[in-house]
Parts: C-alpha cells; structure tokens; sequence
C-alpha cells in the first residue's frame, strides 16, 4: 500500500511539472527544484558549484510559530525565495524544539541544513506547483526581470506532523553558466 501511494504522489507531480511545462516552458533545473522531494539546498549548490547562503529578509514569531522570509543565495547569486512557517509545538521533544529555533532565529542557516545537522528523518509532501507572478519587490530581491517565475509549496513532515510550510519562488533562469569542456 505504502509503494502504491509514493508512486501515485510522483505520477501526480510528474503529471502537474508536465501540464505546467506545456503553458510555462521549464527549463530542465527548475523542473527538478519544483518536483524533489530532497533538499533544495543541496540541488542548488551542486548546480551553482558553491555554499548555499541564507539572506533573512523578515522574521517573526507569532503564536509559537515561526514565519521565515529568505533569499537563498549561491555564490552571491540570488536563487530562490521561500517563505516558511514552522509551528513549534508540532516538535514534540523539547530539547530538539528549542535548538531548531535557536538555529532559526540566530543564522541564516538554510532548513536543508538544519535538518541534516539534527538528523531529522523527514519527507515533504508537494502540495502546489505552478507560476507566481514577480512584482518589483520580488524582481529587485533575485534581482531578476521574469515577472513569471515556477513556484511551489510543500510540507516537511517529521514523525506524521507538519514540521514546516515553505512556498518557494525559483529565479535559476538566466543565472546557470554552461560548461563548455569538451571530454576526450
């Protein structure tokens, strides 16, 4: 049964990324950031060769949940916007509780990275896939003239709960440099 619903998840993501290419022409790299299931931060740094960097735009806890506004940047290129909202009673261990806020409120550490540094076992369930539309604001932070860019939503799941929402913009286009090497 557990097989049947994975598959039936990645058909219906692979089914959205083709519909949404038919009306919005992807480019290969933003069809793999808008379906992983894995972690953004790791797919940009491998495509952009450098550190995912964290610039906080706005942040804020309100209820005992945190609203997280960031670029994530590589090489000082701006890369994706995200929003996150991550409810902190929905972390059962206090200990833990306390040191992912502690890492989200003091650095600009990506969520891939936080996850990776407390070995959490997680998945993220894809909730949205389409194309936003890029005001100034957003043009001026990923410094970007599309005024149309892929976009999804998604939720971490940690031990059945919703750990984290997170919506990101993606702004790749124009900004992945081709390798000429020629291999012999």
């Amino acid at each position: 049964m557990q097989k049947t619903k994975l598959r039936l998840i990645f058909m219906i993501i692979y089914k959205e990324i083709a519909k949404l290419n038919k009306t919005f022409p992807l480019l290969n790299e933003e069809k793999i950031l808008l379906g992983t299931d894995g972690s953004v931060t790791n797919i940009l740094e491998i495509l952009f060769e450098g550190e995912c960097r964290v610039e906080t735009i706005n942040q804020k806890i309100v209820a005992n949940t945190n609203y997280r506004e960031v670029i994530l940047k590589v090489n000082n290129i701006p890369l994706v916007y995200a929003v996150s909202k991550t409810p902190f009673k929905n972390i059962e261990e206090e200990n833990l509780r306390e040191e992912i806020k502690r890492d989200l409120l003091s650095a600009d550490i990506p969520i891939g990275k936080i996850i990776r540094k407390h070995n959490l076992e997680t998945r993220r369930e894809i909730k949205y896939i389409g194309i936003a539309e890029i005001d100034d604001y957003l043009k001026s932070l990923l410094k970007t003239n599309y005024s149309r860019l892929p976009k999804r939503t998604y939720n971490i799941i940690y031990k059945n709960k919703v750990l984290m929402e997170i919506t990101e913009i993606f702004a790749v286009r124009g900004k992945l440099v081709k390798n000429t090497y020629s291999i012999d």
